[in-house]
């Protein structure tokens, strides 16, 4: 096993806003030193600056490829940019941690996976909410039979910006969604309907509408770069409760309702009776105790440790196929 915390043996490429949020997890994990390239040498200079102690400069990366001591390599690039990265850096004996959705298409990656089918063992996709402690309480909650039957699910993704300008909303913001639909119902899952605007761009989609086909049921996926409020929402309606995930909620993230409507069966209705309205039953409603974690901080720990799991089989380049696959399908 490679030892993570030996000195300067992780880099890390591109220091913007997600770079940052790797670089301060890195530090986290009491990671002593550790080298960011960036091609623009001036958001290196920024992020130093915050972190002295921590971080070194690359000048050129493929010095830093060529560098035997150099493992590990985190890519918090743009997906326009990650083909030509990859095709580079795939060629030395590198571990890879590639931000979602990795690639700009599908037949991107089906290219990595022809190129260098022995070292595609070596990426891992940066898919969070594969380590989010309440998407797997709603695994749980979706696959108990005492909960009923799974009627629909909804997926709210909403704030005002950051606008991308290599990819549209689907690609920036549902690509998290479907990975946790991927991760709830593995490959039973197509996409029956899409729409979307592209307001701010001619060709680039801020508003995004998706409609899925999951086994018997309908899962959507709204999503927007323009809303004056950030909205991460999942909702999940059964056919004997209801939940709520609001992940902006300081505290008591997951709600549960003992609520639900049936309709009334014809041949036990009395002649003399009819009424085609729901009966409505609201029972109590209740947080369940959950475990808050920082997802990032346990991804790149993960990575890093490099240990064989259950994990490993959401955040591989199959788990990223099926993902670009489906976002492939989107029309705008």
């Amino acid at each position: 096993m490679i030892n993570y915390k030996s000195k300067d043996n992780i880099v890390l490429v591109g220091s913007g806003y997600w770079g940052t949020n790797i670089a301060k997890n890195l530090i986290k994990l009491n990671i002593k030193k550790f080298t960011i390239f960036d091609t623009d040498k001036k958001k290196s200079l920024i992020l130093k600056k915050r972190f002295p102690d921590n971080i070194l400069i690359g000048e050129n990366l493929d010095a830093l490829l060529k560098d035997n001591k150099k493992k590990f390599f985190f890519f918090a690039t743009p997906p326009s940019k990650n083909l030509r990265l990859l095709q580079k850096v795939l060629k030395y004996d590198k571990k890879i941690f590639l931000e979602k959705p990795g690639l700009k298409n599908f037949k991107e990656i089906q290219k990595i996976k022809k190129q260098f089918p022995k070292k595609i063992k070596n990426i891992t996709f940066g898919y969070i909410y594969m380590f989010n402690n309440y998407i797997k309480f709603i695994k749980k909650f979706i696959t108990n039979k005492n909960n009923g039957r799974i009627l629909y699910l909804k997926f709210q993704r909403q704030n005002l910006g950051p606008i991308r300008n290599d990819v549209d909303v689907s690609y920036d913001l549902s690509s998290h969604d479907i990975s946790i639909l991927l991760y709830f119902f593995k490959n039973k899952i197509n996409l029956k309907n899409s729409y979307s605007y592209n307001i701010l761009k001619k060709n680039i989609a801020d508003i995004s509408h998706l409609s899925f086909k999951v086994k018997n049921f309908y899962a959507d996926i709204n999503n927007s770069w323009l809303n004056p409020d950030k909205i991460r929402r999942l909702i999940v309606i059964t056919s004997k409760k209801m939940l709520l995930f609001n992940e902006m909620s300081k505290e008591n993230k997951i709600r549960i309702y003992d609520k639900y409507a049936t309709y009334p069966k014809i041949e036990k209705l009395k002649n003399t009776f009819f009424s085609k309205e729901a009966k409505i039953y609201e029972g109590a409603n209740y947080a369940p105790k959950i475990i808050d974690n920082d997802p990032l901080y346990d991804e790149i720990k993960h990575f890093l440790i490099n240990k064989k799991n259950n994990y490993n089989k959401y955040i591989n380049i199959n788990f990223a196929s099926n993902v670009l696959r489906l976002l492939s399908k989107i029309k705008n």
